[in-house]
């Protein structure tokens, strides 16, 4: 599948990595703005040590063309009220995590209903052979964007994204896939800070201009949408 076409390249040593917008300006200390070309987003960088190699990471936005069946499948499984569809934005990116040859589809959404102390949620989703989605993996509330690294963990590549909330510490959520158990089992760990490696970042996007532009996709049908 074709992605939006709004990349850059960070490198000289550093592993760009976002809260999510709506809380960033409140949560995420010690942040820096990127190129004002790019966005106005408040990004978290963590800098190398001089005697390490550096890593590239290709930052990429989520896809702006409407997944109706996609946003079926999230207001069904969450349960949202219709009332809410037209206030619940959804972002979503494919990724080949397994290099089967197979995309997988990471989406996350974003509204006041869905809202966690952690962040928002998430879902790791396959498409089957009937057209339905197969549940990868289900998380209760992440901040994005979310960087997927290069590296492999039995066969599925490793993700990490910065989070904070909820009743766990604040720190990188550095994700390994588990045969037994999926990306969220004792594989995986939180670390206050990471190494650089390759990768590249999904879900790039800054939800609050987002918001303020109206640049976002819902629930509900776009034309039936409104603004908060």
């Amino acid at each position: 599948m074709e992605k939006k076409c709004w990349l850059f390249v960070l490198a000289a040593g550093v592993l760009l990595l976002g809260g999510c917008g709506e809380d960033a300006a409140e949560n995420n200390a010690g942040q820096t703005q990127p190129p004002a070309a790019e966005s106005e987003q408040e990004e978290k960088y963590l800098s190398a040590q001089d005697d390490v190699d550096v890593a590239t990471i290709i930052a990429v936005y989520s896809e702006d063309e409407e997944y109706p069946q996609l946003a079926q499948f999230l207001a069904e499984h969450y349960e949202i009220p219709e009332e809410y569809l037209d206030k619940t934005r959804y972002y979503y990116n494919y990724t080949d995590l397994n290099e089967d040859g197979q995309e997988e589809i990471f989406a996350v959404v974003v509204g006041e209903y869905t809202k966690q102390p952690s962040g928002y949620p998430a879902v790791i989703l396959q498409k089957m052979e009937d057209d339905t989605f197969g549940i990868i993996e289900d998380f209760a509330g992440i901040q994005t964007p979310v960087t997927i690294y290069d590296t492999i963990t039995n066969g599925w590549h490793e993700f990490v994204y910065y989070g904070h909330g909820a009743d766990e510490q604040d720190g990188y959520r550095i994700c390994r896939y588990n045969p037994d158990g999926g990306y969220q089992t004792d594989l995986s760990e939180i670390a206050d800070k990471v190494e650089p490696v390759n990768g590249t970042q999904i879900l790039s996007d800054n939800l609050i201009d987002d918001m303020d532009r109206g640049d976002y996709l819902t629930l509900a049908p776009k034309d039936a949408a409104v603004s908060e």
